[in-house]
């Protein structure tokens, strides 16, 4: 059997492209509409390969779909939304009457 070898990332990105719109769908089915393949693949890279080397592309494949939802929807928020948006620090309580 011939060895597939890629000479860049974006030449794995697109071998996987398939793996990483399957986990879309299924994040899609649980409401999580803004993820986007590009941000589990980042998901991916960055946090959960970040200190892997020699990775087959099957469980590559196997660690997208296998992902688990929740780390992959911190991360996205993470990365989308700095702590100085966060409604909570900016909200002030409505001023009651004073009788």
């Amino acid at each position: 059997m011939e060895e597939i070898v890629f000479n860049n990332q974006e030449e794995l990105y697109k071998r996987i492209l398939p793996a990483l719109r399957s986990k879309k769908r299924l994040l899609r089915k649980d409401g999580f509409k803004m993820i986007k393949e590009a941000d589990i693949w980042d998901f991916m890279r960055y946090i959960k390969w970040k200190d892997s080397y020699g990775l087959e592309l099957c469980d590559m494949v196997d660690d997208i779909l296998h992902a688990p939802t929740d780390e992959i929807v911190n991360y996205f928020f993470d990365k989308y939304m700095p702590e100085k948006m966060i409604v909570e620090d900016n909200f002030e309580l409505p001023k009651l009457k004073n009788e």
